[in-house]
């Protein structure tokens, strides 16, 4: 009598009913009906008391409702957890939070266990996102990548925090974060972000691109956290100078080479530079000073759009220079202006061995990776053979000290790959006839 007495109410009642009940009164009420139990499925309140039972029954439960609301889009209002040990579901409970911010949840409550936050592309406004740090006292690792309508971000009251990262996506994003135990950070601004960052004394490792910083901005940052050994700069602007005097290694990817102020050696550096404007002896200069700081250079990517004439002599002022120890330099050759086009020229020829020279004189690079055009190849084969040619009598082809190379091509029609080339003129006018296709090929150098 009970149940039929309930279904003869509207629907549309039914549904209003039940959001005034709360979520574990609508679920014994949807036992009355299908309607009933519809109207239940559309609650605006979700409220999970989860009780670990050595089962993951429940947990299955929560997901497959979890999946009914992210699969018919429903509303959702409030969502509360409470657990006994968020630990054991982290990764489910960043999947339930993603589902509720999408859903619009206005309040999240009960999640002061939770260890590991992450939010990927997901939309929420500032409140919301306050609202969500704020339930979420402990956590230990926060990752928020591409997510969008808000314009600023704060991390201030988190006293557990060990690692963030956040990938902007949203322009002109302000990202504050005062955290005296955070010890990792990886920030992407987006081009457009700001970032400030305070009290972060025990950060051990930073890994940050596309923000423009300040050398005040970096300068204070490394100074303030004395335990920072990692530094990692992608695309930050024009950077002058990175006091490295507590980093042990260094990998920085930008416009202008940057100087290092610096006690020691840095124990690992990775440089990679995009050289978009006419070069002269100063910029090789400070290549090599760059890389002498360091016991070990892995791998060193240069990018040139121009090739130009190198006065050698402006070289031969910074001899005192330490020797670097550079394993893999990559270079890529995209020659804005046709140079190294017309590999015959005695002007070209001349032009091609003083810039690789200088290369080889501020790298020393054990191996030489080079992509470019068949041109610029032949270029570099007549200035390595002028090179090994010239050791006899040149004192600065001597002071370069390289004892020979061997040359290999990369050919993609055939099954073996790589083909060793033969310093000789006769193997370069086979292997070179088209002067404009690209070709990757490296040297083995033996100093």
């Amino acid at each position: 009598m009970k149940k039929a007495t309930a279904d003869i109410l509207p629907e549309c009642l039914i549904g209003k009913i039940v959001s005034y009940l709360s979520f574990k009164e609508a679920a014994k009420m949807s036992l009355l009906s299908k309607t009933w139990l519809r109207s239940w499925f559309m609650h605006p309140n979700i409220d999970f008391k989860y009780l670990y039972n050595g089962r993951n029954l429940e947990l299955e439960i929560v997901d497959t409702i979890m999946d009914r609301y992210r699969d018919g889009k429903i509303p959702i209002d409030k969502f509360e957890l409470s657990y006994s040990d968020f630990s054991l579901i982290s990764q489910p409970i960043d999947k339930w939070l993603d589902i509720a911010l999408q859903n619009g949840v206005n309040d999240v409550t009960n999640c002061n266990s939770l260890r590991n936050l992450s939010l990927t592309h997901v939309k929420l406004d500032e409140n919301m996102l306050q609202t969500l740090l704020n339930c979420c006292p402990s956590i230990v690792r926060f990752i928020f990548d591409y997510c969008w309508g808000f314009k600023k971000i704060e991390l201030l009251n988190l006293q557990k925090i060990k690692s963030v990262s956040i990938k902007a996506r949203e322009q002109n994003e302000l990202v504050k974060i005062q955290a005296p135990t955070l010890e990792h950070l990886t920030y992407d601004g987006y081009l457009s972000g700001k970032l400030d960052i305070v009290e972060c004394q025990n950060l051990k490792s930073l890994d940050i691109s596309y923000v423009r910083i300040s050398d005040e901005f970096l300068q204070n940052l490394i100074c303030g956290s004395q335990s920072l050994k990692d530094l990692k700069i992608q695309n930050c602007g024009d950077i002058e100078e990175i006091d490295s005097c507590n980093l042990e290694s260094l990998e920085y990817m930008g416009y202008k080479i940057p100087k290092l102020k610096i006690a020691r050696q840095l124990k690992h550096l990775k440089i990679n530079l995009q050289c978009f404007s006419s070069l002269k002896a100063a910029w090789f200069c400070n290549l090599r000073k760059l890389l002498s700081n360091s016991i070990s250079c892995p791998e060193i990517s240069l990018d040139f759009s121009q090739c130009n004439g190198i006065n050698l002599t402006d070289l031969r002022l910074h001899q005192g220079v330490a020797t670097p120890k550079v394993d893999i330099l990559n270079v890529n050759c995209t020659w804005s202006n046709g140079e190294c086009a017309n590999s015959t020229s005695t002007w070209t020829n001349g032009q091609c061995r003083m810039f690789l020279d200088a290369l080889l004189w501020s790298c020393h690079p054990r191996r030489l990776n080079i992509q470019s055009t068949s041109a610029t190849f032949k270029c570099f084969i007549y200035s390595l053979i002028y090179m090994k040619n010239m050791s006899k009598y040149s004192h600065w082809h001597r002071q370069l000290q390289l004892k020979g190379a061997q040359v290999y091509i990369f050919d993609d029609n055939t099954s073996q790959s790589w083909h060793p080339v033969e310093l000789n003129r006769e193997e370069l006018s086979i292997r070179s006839n088209c002067k404009w296709k690209m070709v990757n090929y490296y040297f083995l150098l033996d100093w």
